[in-house]
């Protein structure tokens, strides 16, 4: 399998290759814009990530189209068919520090900035302005994009790391035909949130005091209209960790999610290192398995886990056996109020 995937890359590579070089012969690219993910950092070191495009209005302007099955269904299609624009050179600064980085053969990029010794940076959310430097292609481009970033000096007690599907959104992540059918016909205005998700996210960030993460197993492709939700719900505003969907052996279509997830969710203590973190998930899939081999690999870092349970009866009991291996609390959840309870019997909020 293995070598058909290697196989399926390199002619995805060479596809993608061929389909550039007629795009810049024959002037066919549409604008390319910068398009950059929400930053995270300390006062050490912050990081940006995001993908350099070919704009498309339907996702990357501000206009507001009408919730029809056709709208939905072309916002997906283009969301998966994006127009990726590999070696592109990006300089970015954010309060006087600088970064370079080029974008790979996907148009993804990643700057990592390492902040002097002498330079302070406060806690909350800062703006920086990438540009864009050397383009290797003949085409119109935006030249520059603002990014956001969050920034934790991790003075306070602790963070938060959360699943997305079936965590905050209602996804049905174990039926995969009411998955599809809720992603082709709805769209961020009308996918629905648990009850208490807001109430309970800005209680426990804390107006950013501590800092807030999304972790899962959906594609950045869908990037923008996670986004969309959570601003629309009124949730506490995030950095995104999500999937690279791809042909690569490392990007494989059908491939476990869980890799991805528990891969973040590392980075992320290991970024934070001076935090302890509450994790929260869903039963449907790999969520408290992930969650627990972060608890046995990364010993006095997690506080508490909340799962949301959206299976069975059996699912619950394998949950019950799992909490008792572990000295921390391990809810496991019908809504979100227990969790409110529980967090504020600790004097976490």
């Amino acid at each position: 399998m293995s070598l058909f995937r290697n196989k399926t890359h390199k002619a995805e590579n060479s596809i993608d290759k061929v389909k550039l070089k007629i795009k810049d012969a024959l002037n066919l690219f549409d604008p390319v814009i910068i398009y950059p993910y929400r930053g995270y950092g300390t006062g050490e070191q912050f990081f940006i990530e995001g993908r350099v495009l070919e704009k498309e209005d339907v996702i990357h302007s501000e206009q507001e189209l009408s919730n029809s099955l056709w709208n939905n269904i072309h916002k997906i299609w283009k969301r998966y068919e994006s127009d990726e624009i590999p070696g592109v050179t990006i300089e970015a600064e954010m309060e006087g520090i600088f970064a370079k980085t080029v974008s790979n053969e996907e148009g993804f990029f990643k700057l990592v900035f390492i902040v002097p010794s002498e330079k302070k940076i406060t806690d909350g959310w800062h703006e920086a302005l990438l540009q864009i430097t050397e383009m290797p292609y003949d085409v119109e481009f935006e030249k520059t994009a603002k990014a956001f970033v969050l920034i934790s000096n991790q003075q306070n007690c602790f963070g938060i790391i959360s699943d997305v599907d079936d965590t905050i959104i209602k996804s049905s992540a174990m039926n995969t035909l009411k998955k599809l059918r809720i992603m082709l016909t709805q769209n961020a205005r009308n996918r629905a949130a648990f009850t208490g998700v807001e109430m309970l996210y800005h209680k426990l960030s804390s107006k950013d005091k501590n800092p807030l993460f999304f972790v899962s197993g959906s594609s950045w492709n869908l990037y923008d209209m996670l986004v969309e939700f959570c601003e629309l719900q009124n949730l506490p505003k995030a950095p995104f960790f999500l999937r690279n969907l791809g042909l690569s052996p490392e990007q494989w279509l059908k491939q476990d999610t869980s890799p991805y997830k528990k891969e973040y969710i590392s980075q992320i203590l290991k970024v934070f290192n001076r935090l302890s973190f509450i994790l929260i998930g869903d039963s449907g899939q790999k969520d408290p398995e992930i969650y627990y081999e972060i608890y046995n690999e990364f010993p006095g870092r997690i506080k508490a886990i909340y799962v949301r349970h959206v299976h069975n009866d059996k699912r619950k009991t394998e949950l019950e056996q799992m909490a008792k291996k572990m000295d921390v609390p391990f809810l496991i959840l019908t809504d979100s109020q227990k969790a409110l309870e529980h967090a504020s019997e600790m004097k976490w909020i």
